[in-house]
């Protein structure tokens, strides 16, 4: 129905244009009412804009005041950091002066330390110089200690038999006193001996002192060793003084001594003469005679080497001896015996491998 109405009012000019004229008129009065509203209500919203605008404005006005304010306060202590650099820059100019006082004074001291570093390069050289020195001295040292171990061991063995040579004269005083000249010189050797010793600690004690400085220390240290080897020597000398000049009673003494320890192998002392036999095969030397102390019986013959020591060079003479006793006494046996108040452990056992008894106090290394 609407539709059809819609379409006789289309159809129909004049009453269209009627139509839209009061249309018109109504559509306009509505759209102007609503413009206005509009416009009142944006006049509205610009006001509280401007209300807003204007609060800002205060508080932008009161914010410029304080930067105002600020921005004197910032002149003023530009003003004074003008002053303080004005101040800095007087002190710049016064520590360039310092500065280059300095300058003056690092180039004084460059110098003095090249110079100083010629003269440590120069003590460098003088050091090493002396440090080779000290490295020879170290080396003479070295050689010198070796040389005074290897005289500290004859001083030793010197010892041994100065202690057994007491030992001997202690145990033998009844038989020294029946003895006057081999007495007298036994007590000579003996002071003589003494002398020597304290002389060995001396020049010790003085070798000790003198290695400890160095240069001094070889001079004094050569000079001890000298006298060390002359008072070995001396040693030495009066040592075989000695044995040469009591060796006879000695042996005699020593027979006695280990009488016992003979009969026990059988063997009767007093029957022991002292007499020579003449190598006459030429076993060692045709011709040649040689001492011995030996007695015979009906089935032995009885040989006997008395030492006070007995090292290798007793081991030489019992070995001659076994040789030339065997080739004379063909027919008989030999028994040969060593009597010695200290033994060479090495010495001993090669004897007894060779068969002879071994009568001793002592067996030393």
């Amino acid at each position: 129905m609407s539709g059809k109405i819609a379409d006789e009012i289309l159809n129909n000019p004049q009453l269209l244009s009627a139509l839209a004229d009061k249309i018109y008129d109504k559509l306009k009065d509505e759209i102007v009412i609503k413009k206005l509203e509009e416009t009142i209500a944006n006049v509205k919203a610009l006001q509280e804009t401007v209300n807003k605008h204007t609060e800002a404005i205060i508080s932008l006005q009161n914010t410029v005041n304080k930067h105002t304010e600020a921005i004197t306060s910032l002149q003023e202590a530009v003003k004074s950091l003008q002053e303080t650099v004005n101040k800095h820059t007087e002190a710049i100019q016064s520590l360039q002066e310092t500065v280059k006082r300095q300058g003056e004074a690092i180039q004084s001291l460059q110098e003095a330390v090249k110079s100083l570093q010629e003269t440590v390069n120069k003590h460098t050289e003088a050091i090493i110089s002396l440090q080779n020195t000290v490295n020879k001295h170290t080396e003479a040292i070295t050689s010198l200690q070796e040389a005074v171990k290897s005289l500290q061991e004859t001083v030793n063995k010197h010892t041994e038999a100065i202690q057994s040579l007491q030992e001997a004269v202690k145990s033998l005083q009844e038989t020294v006193k029946r003895q006057g000249e081999a007495i007298q010189s036994l007590q000579e050797a003996v002071k003589s001996l003494q002398e020597t010793v304290n002389k060995h600690t001396e020049a010790i004690t003085s070798l000790q002192e003198a290695v400890k400085k160095q240069g001094e220390a070889i001079e004094g240290l050569q000079k001890a060793v000298r006298k060390l080897q002359r008072a070995v020597m001396k040693l030495s000398v009066e040592v075989g003084s000695f044995t040469n000049r009591a060796g006879k009673g000695m042996e005699r003494t020593m027979l006695k001594l280990y009488k016992k320890a003979l009969e026990l192998h059988g063997v009767d002392p007093k029957r022991v003469v002292h007499g020579m036999i003449k190598d006459e095969e030429g076993v060692i030397e045709k011709g040649k005679v040689f001492e011995v102390d030996f007695y015979e019986t009906n089935d032995y013959v009885y040989v006997f080497e008395i030492k006070n020591l007995a090292d290798k060079g007793a081991y030489d003479q019992i070995i001659i001896r076994k040789k030339l006793f065997s080739a004379k006494y063909k027919d008989k046996k030999i028994k040969i015996f060593l009597v010695a108040n200290f033994v060479d452990k090495k010495v001993k056992k090669k004897l007894e491998e060779e068969g002879v008894e071994i009568i001793a106090s002592h067996v030393i290394k």
